[in-house]
């Protein structure tokens, strides 16, 4: 299940990459008022653009980290990371 992108999620993974609304506007394809409305939080995202976004940010290596709503039981996101590179499968010999 994917983590729900809220307006300090973006905001969060944009300062992580240092990027403005308009670089991830670019980079995602979303126009950069819909963004700024977004981050807002004047008008929520479409289904189509809160992908865009995902795939924009998750292509440079940034993680949402989820956290279980006590409320719903939906996952509700709590946080970014950089994405840890993938566990290496070398043999080590002690």
């Amino acid at each position: 299940m994917a983590t729900v992108l809220t307006a300090d999620l973006i905001r969060a993974a944009r300062a992580l990459l240092g990027w403005s609304q308009l670089e991830l506007a670019h980079r995602s394809g979303v126009t950069q008022k819909a963004l700024s409305d977004f981050e807002l939080e004047k008008k929520p995202l479409t289904a189509k653009a809160s992908e865009k976004l995902r795939t924009a940010l998750e292509d440079h290596r940034v993680q949402f980290i989820a956290v279980n709503s006590e409320t719903s039981g939906e996952i509700v996101g709590g946080g970014v990371r950089w994405r840890p590179d993938p566990p290496r499968m070398d043999i080590k010999i002690l």
